[in-house]
């Protein structure tokens, strides 16, 4: 299964005092979403990760 960042950031565990992903602010969500991208770099450096983009030009990232 593949998914974007910000559906990769929305299953990742954060530590922060919000019950659950929808209740993060905005502006939470957007750093969120710049760590996971980070992560996934590095993991598509490591050859763990694979990316592509769908026909509406988001990229989708998958494990190897």
């Amino acid at each position: 299964e593949s998914g974007s960042a910000l559906e990769v950031a929305s299953s990742m565990t954060w530590d922060i005092k919000f019950d659950s992903w929808n209740d993060f602010p905005v502006a939470q969500k957007w750093f969120a979403t710049g760590e996971a991208i980070s992560h996934l770099r590095f993991l598509e450096e490591k050859r763990l990760v694979t990316k592509e983009k769908n026909d509406s030009g988001i990229r989708k990232y998958r494990a190897v």
